[in-house]
């Protein structure tokens, strides 16, 4: 049952084609001798770190408009309590283009979860509610109630503004909602 619940989160904290070793592998060196049946050995319930896509979706929100995203890290899956995954995600739009670090749980076993990311946006000539060509930075917030539904809330702040500037839409809120993220 944890494992279905980790196949959800997956979809939405998600799967890469990465193939990692099985969690409970034994490396022995060369020409080490096989351990008998008996032998103590390493516990095959026992979960570690590895690597998997934890986020890929498309998404309609301000200012990147329609966006792809695809992400991925390094998960932790418990035997109890929801599953970790820390990661790095690139999501492209038509008005801008956004690279993301961050975290992500699990909450429930429907597929619910939420991730905070720290971020940096660069805006295309016609961005949603946003100055063009430009480069904010922030953090958002993910949420999804079930399944692969969800959706993103974030703070920016845009940089490299010249001495005297405008301060017209300095500082903008973003958000997205889609499926898969």
């Amino acid at each position: 049952m944890h494992h279905a619940r980790c196949a959800l989160i997956v979809s939405l904290l998600m799967a890469s084609g990465m193939v990692p070793l099985p969690i409970n592998a034994q490396r022995r060196p060369i020409g080490a001798m096989a351990t008998r049946p008996d032998a103590p050995h390493a516990p095959a319930d026992k979960k570690t770190w590895h690597p998997e896509q934890c986020i890929a979706g498309i998404t309609y929100g301000a200012p990147l408009k329609w966006a792809l995203s695809y992400g991925g890290g390094m998960l932790h899956e418990f035997d109890t309590g929801p599953d970790v995954c820390a990661l790095a995600a690139a999501k492209i739009g038509i008005g801008g283009a956004q690279a993301s670090l961050g975290a992500g749980t699990s909450l429930a076993p429907w597929g619910t979860g939420v991730m905070i990311t720290g971020n940096v946006l660069r805006t295309f000539g016609a961005p949603l509610k946003a100055t063009p060509r430009r480069t904010y930075v922030g953090a958002s917030l993910h949420l999804w109630p079930v399944l692969a539904l969800g959706g993103e809330i974030g703070y920016y702040v845009r940089l490299g503004d010249a001495l005297g500037a405008s301060t017209s839409g300095k500082r903008l809120v973003a958000w997205s909602a889609g499926l898969g993220f």
